[in-house]
């Protein structure tokens, strides 16, 4: 074989492996193409797909509202009653929970100004040497008042003095031969006096300004021991109330018009010309039981220890229902008294013995009633007079 066809030869067999090198490009450039083909058609009908799903879904969801609105109807008469019902019996469930709430906060809210009344009359002591009195005996009184106020004049007295009734009743307004009353005592005293040691009534800031030819109570006291709110300052509140000339006001008890009642140990009870009387506030004349407030003995009496509180003082509230709950029986009458712990006494020769139709802080009068049940003191570490009793 010679040079010339030997390099033909190789020039062909070059020429074949070129040829069959394109065809296999040629190949994989098929392969691919098809793949990116598929793939396209893949897409446009997985977004075929979801338009027809999402054509579907809102035809069905208008058949379905469609069907909705026109199975849609009104509750039946029964239907409400049941709820009405239903509703009925979950507030009877519920509003005694409520109301047992509502009164431990009256209770509470009771008791917190009880005890801050408690902390104004120890605060007056520590200034003034001595508890204030509640009214019921002038010579307790002057006493007080001249050694509580050594350069006071005989003027600023005889305004308070029961002797001079007939020319200063519009100020005192008494009863029983009383200076004031016991109610009216806890605002006198704590609502603060003048600085001028002559005229500690009617001096600058004392209980009483000159108005004309009389006197008017001075609301705007100076160096008081309590806050006494002026909206809850009422006049006339005692036995002779009505009365448009009672110049001494007393405080009314958390919500309600009844007032605090201060009793002094000193004169709890006391022997007058005409027998034993036994302190008390009287705060509504039509109705001598439920308006009648007493200091209470102690929880076993004896001549030794008569009272709660011997040798301070006692506090009482209404509570908030306004009424106290004492009888009156003034006069040659004996009252009943209570115990802290409610059992009733009475009268039996110079002691005071139980009464076994007279307990739990109720008398025969009021058998159907619990007035005394809410009230509030100072003498009781419990909320109420209820929480005390001997159970």
């Amino acid at each position: 074989m010679g040079v010339t066809e030997s390099s033909s030869r190789m020039a062909r067999i070059g020429e074949a492996g070129w040829l069959k090198n394109e065809f296999r490009r040629g190949e994989r450039f098929v392969a691919d193409y098809q793949k990116l083909k598929d793939a396209d058609e893949i897409d446009h009908q997985s977004q075929s797909l979801d338009s027809v799903r999402s054509h579907t879904m809102k035809r069905f969801q208008r058949r379905f509202e469609q069907r909705t609105n026109r199975t849609r109807r009104a509750f039946t008469l029964v239907e409400l009653l049941v709820v009405i019902s239903i509703i009925g019996v979950l507030v009877g469930l519920l509003l005694p929970a409520v109301f047992g709430v509502r009164r431990s906060f009256n209770n509470a809210a009771v008791k917190f100004e009880v005890q801050s009344l408690h902390d104004a009359v120890n605060q007056y002591k520590n200034k003034y040497g001595d508890y204030p009195p509640d009214g019921s005996n002038w010579v307790a009184f002057e006493g007080h008042l001249r050694k509580a106020f050594p350069n006071i004049l005989q003027s600023e007295l005889n305004l308070l003095n029961p002797a001079n009734g007939s020319a200063n009743s519009y100020i005192r307004n008494d009863y029983e031969g009383r200076v004031m009353d016991p109610a009216e005592a806890l605002v006198f005293f704590l609502g603060g006096f003048s600085k001028d040691s002559q005229r500690p009534f009617t001096g600058k800031g004392g209980p009483f300004v000159l108005a004309g030819a009389g006197y008017q109570y001075n609301p705007a006291r100076e160096n008081s021991f309590y806050e006494f709110k002026k909206e809850r300052l009422l006049l006339g509140d005692d036995e002779v109330r009505g009365d448009a000339n009672d110049l001494l006001p007393v405080y009314s008890s958390y919500q309600t018009t009844a007032p605090y009642v201060y009793f002094n140990a000193k004169t709890y009870q006391s022997i007058r010309p005409g027998g034993l009387f036994c302190n008390y506030h009287r705060s509504a004349p039509e109705n001598p039981v439920m308006g009648v407030a007493r200091p209470l003995l102690s929880a076993a009496p004896t001549p030794v220890s008569l009272y709660e509180n011997r040798d301070t003082f006692q506090i009482i509230s209404p509570g908030v229902d306004g009424l106290y709950g004492w009888d009156l029986q003034p006069g040659s009458g004996t009252p009943k008294l209570f115990s802290s712990t409610g059992q009733g006494y009475g009268l039996v020769g110079a002691m005071w013995a139980p009464d076994s139709n007279v307990n739990r802080f109720r008398l025969v009068a009021t058998q159907t009633e619990f007035p005394m049940h809410d009230n509030v003191t100072n003498c009781i570490d419990k909320p109420t007079f209820f929480d005390n009793i001997d159970k």
